[in-house]
């Protein structure tokens, strides 16, 4: 089963580019990891104190591989060397996949089979 990872740190008064150039060999190390789909930080465009953090892994088996990995340890520590005053990051379980859009390029009427709601 895929796992993602979705959230948010909030720094106080942090220049969070900052933060993630300074990660970037965790970042990079990260992706480098068996199991590892998607591992991405992101400056928040209208609240520049905060990272969004997504992660996708292809199972449990390979997250736990990374909460042992050196690589985020390390990162680990270097994030708490910052003023962290806002964490809301979640672990999600995904038993399927689905595109957004039809082909014809129209978002979709039904999830997974079952229809939207108006």
């Amino acid at each position: 089963m895929r796992i993602l990872i979705a959230g948010h740190l909030t720094f106080d008064g942090q220049d969070c580019a900052a933060i993630i150039r300074e990660s970037r060999n965790f970042i990079e190390a990260s992706r480098a990891e068996k199991g590892c789909i998607a591992y991405n930080w992101s400056v928040d465009p209208l609240i520049p104190s905060t990272i969004h953090v997504f992660e996708e892994w292809e199972s449990e088996t390979a997250l736990g591989a990374h909460f042992r990995d050196p690589s985020y340890l390390s990162m680990r520590a270097h994030l708490e060397s910052f003023a962290l005053t806002g964490f809301d990051v979640s672990l999600y379980s995904a038993n399927g996949k689905e595109a957004v859009y039809t082909e014809e390029g129209q978002p979709r009427s039904a999830i997974f089979g079952v229809p939207i709601g108006k």
